[in-house]
């Protein structure tokens, strides 16, 4: 069986690379085909792909500046990859990768990390952020983006099986696209993670310092809770902004290398989580080392954290992105500290190890290329 695997873009190794890796170890070596590749040898080396191929647009002087205002010619750019000699096409798509033409011959699997969410529920978040939306551009990219829904939608159509990242994707994509999907949560090396029984007396949170990880929330709720310690992980834009605003319980470690910030996480009372992401792999990763999470409730928080009051609970989750909720669920989370047992949070990050997800990765592989495939069963993976 011959499989052609395609990917949006290659900007940097991050947790759609993760993903992409994975599904590289289920295909073996296949051929890779990507708008753009701005990754090194070493990251390449990472994915395991046997040769890549990418669009005309990489092609474009100075394009690692601007390549996400390309969108307007994302879809005709995959739509030029030519996959007739292939069997099997894997696409693992936030936005273009899923609307490459394949032909009666061939089967086609989507994994959907989510929609392209610029274009569908976060269009007017988009338009007042984005310079772009002021005149004479603002109309211009207005049905830009209405054309790239249009797009979008029957790009969807095409794919035989669609698998979502998540509980809150897959419901994007019913909401959407009207398709049936099934989840594959994306694989978590919990091996990097061992289970740390003994938990020093700090919080910690961990991710690049950017507006949309509400890490300011989390910095204010712990101005109001001047006795407890919290331990910032990261860099980025927001870091100077973050410390101007923080209190002296607060502490910035900055950008830490892979061992040393394995041993923070995995010594914390709790990691807090305040941002809504898809899925969130670095929640999954504390679970393993037996950190509890303390995670806003919307988004993949909902699938990878027990909340306190269930059996084996693996953390709190708050209802709103304030930092009063943060405050409050710091407190159930001390007043149940004893609830939260190392062993139940790293058997919850199990359930995510890279291992199964190439076990279920292979299963809808194998249903799919079955002779008796048809759109309108219902697959079952174990």
């Amino acid at each position: 069986m011959k499989v052609a695997v395609v990917h949006d873009w290659l900007p940097v190794f991050s947790g759609a690379e993760q993903v992409l890796s994975a599904i590289m170890q289920s295909t073996g070596p296949s051929d890779l085909y990507t708008l753009f590749n701005f990754l090194n040898d070493s990251d390449l080396e990472k994915i395991g792909a046997r040769e890549i191929f990418t669009s005309y647009l990489d092609r474009l002087p100075f394009r690692e500046n601007y390549y996400r205002y390309t969108f307007p010619f994302c879809p005709s750019a995959i739509e030029s990859f030519d996959l007739a000699e292939y069997d099997l096409v894997l696409s693992s798509s936030a936005a273009f990768a899923k609307g490459v033409i394949v032909h009666p011959h061939q089967r086609h699997i989507a994994y959907v990390h989510t929609a392209v969410r610029y274009a569908w529920d976060q269009t007017f978040e988009y338009m007042r952020r984005t310079s772009m939306s002021k005149l004479p551009f603002g109309p211009i990219l207005r049905q830009s983006l209405h054309k790239l829904r249009i797009w979008d939608y029957r790009s969807a159509q095409g794919a035989d099986v669609l698998l979502a990242n998540s509980s809150v994707v897959q419901r994007r994509i019913e909401q959407i696209y009207g398709r049936r999907s099934y989840v594959l949560h994306p694989p978590v090396d919990v091996d990097s993670f061992p289970m740390q029984a003994e938990k020093d007396d700090y919080y910690v949170c961990a991710s690049r310092l950017v507006p949309y990880k509400r890490f300011d929330l989390v910095v204010d709720a712990f101005k109001d809770m001047p006795n407890r310690k919290l331990i910032v992980c990261g860099d980025g834009p927001e870091l100077n902004r973050l410390k101007e605003r923080a209190g002296p319980n607060v502490s910035f470690a900055g950008h830490l290398p892979r061992a040393e910030l394995i041993k923070t996480i995995s010594e914390a009372k709790a990691f807090i989580f305040p941002a809504y992401e898809d899925f969130g792999i670095v929640m999954a990763e504390a679970l393993s080392s037996g950190t509890p999470v303390i995670a806003y409730t919307r988004g993949g928080a909902q699938d990878i954290v027990v909340p306190h009051g269930e059996r084996d609970a693996t953390g709190v989750l708050f209802p709103t992105q304030t930092a009063k909720a943060i405050v409050d669920a710091v407190d159930t989370f001390e007043s149940a500290h004893c609830a939260f047992s190392p062993e139940a949070c790293h058997a919850r990050a199990n359930l995510f190890a890279s291992h199964n997800f190439n076990r279920k990765l292979d299963q809808f592989i194998a249903s799919t290329m079955d002779k008796n495939f048809s759109r309108d069963d219902l697959m079952t993976v174990e």
